[in-house]
């Protein structure tokens, strides 16, 4: 098994997205040792749906591209990895304005361009809906979405068919278990969230989501929050990597939305990979990190 990412030094950073809501930037620069004299640029790490700038995923991108000498940003979504009471708002897919409040943070705070964006899953979905609504506007040089839900109705039907009932109770626990934190620290309106007693994520939704973001329904919301309709608006050079057996995240779901040839959003799709995993023998491990920054390299470079 491998062994878990070590936390690099980091330095944190609030940012304000909306009044009385802010989220967390966990900012580390490269070392002497590390690929070139100076930073290469930013990479700014965004996590998925049970995540945390801390999850082994955000840790393993930000020591992949730290080693390679680029300056790192992890973000905390809202009220994630103990920043309960930073947000009044529970975090949601459609949150993407919060990635460009972000990005102008970097810009503030003077970290070495050229800025890449790396994201997973929910992250991912926020991150390309943001690059969409900005189009040249963009303030990211690149993104690299990793298993984005581009489809958030396609993603929920995935997640309720028999052969993911384990992704069903994981997911629907954690959230469960979220929103219980989050209470511990400041109310949050709705019924007692209990994971036996809920129908899935869609019920999740429904109940705390839906209402908090200012939705009239789970569908109203899942429409606007879905990045796939605006796939074509952006400008960005972007990369969409997800794999063909993505039990969540299914292939099909990218159908109605992708984009022609030589356009800015680029799609790859590994014969295996699951949503995240990507494991291999070798360094590193799981190698996704490392075609992300490949992707900036061959970009940015």
């Amino acid at each position: 098994m491998a062994s878990a990412p070590v936390e690099p030094p980091s330095r944190r950073i609030r940012v304000e997205v909306e009044p009385g809501s802010s989220v967390e930037l966990l900012v580390s620069e490269p070392t002497e040792g590390s690929a070139g004299a100076r930073s290469r640029g930013t990479v700014l790490v965004v996590h998925g749906l049970r995540g945390s700038a801390r999850s082994r995923d955000s840790l393993r991108t930000a020591t992949e591209a730290l080693r390679q000498g680029w300056a790192v940003a992890r973000l905390n979504l809202r009220n994630c990895d103990g920043t309960y009471v930073l947000a009044s708002t529970l975090y949601n897919a459609g949150q993407s304005d919060d990635i460009g409040h972000v990005l102008a943070a970097l810009e503030r705070e003077e970290l070495p361009r050229p800025f890449g964006v790396i994201c997973s899953s929910l992250g991912a979905n926020q991150a390309l809906l943001h690059a969409a609504e900005a189009g040249a506007d963009c303030a990211a040089n690149a993104i690299i979405a990793v298993n984005p839900p581009v489809d958030l109705h396609a993603v929920n039907h995935a997640i309720c068919r028999p052969a993911n009932a384990l992704y069903y109770l994981r997911y629907t626990a954690a959230l469960c278990e979220f929103l219980g934190r989050v209470r511990a620290h400041r109310p949050v309106a709705g019924p007692p969230a209990r994971w036996w007693q809920l129908r899935g994520v869609r019920r999740f939704d429904e109940l705390f989501t839906v209402p908090d973001a200012g939705h009239p329904d789970a569908d109203t919301y899942y429409e606007a929050a879905s990045s796939g309709p605006k796939l074509g608006a952006i400008t960005v050079p972007s990369l969409v990597l997800s794999a063909a057996d993505d039990p969540i995240v299914r292939l099909e779901s990218f159908e109605p939305y992708r984009t022609p040839s030589g356009h800015s959003v680029q799609f790859e799709h590994p014969s295996s990979g699951g949503h995240g995993g990507y494991w291999q023998q070798g360094h590193p491990r799981p190698w996704s990190p490392q075609r992300a920054l490949e992707f900036l390299e061959d970009r940015l470079g």
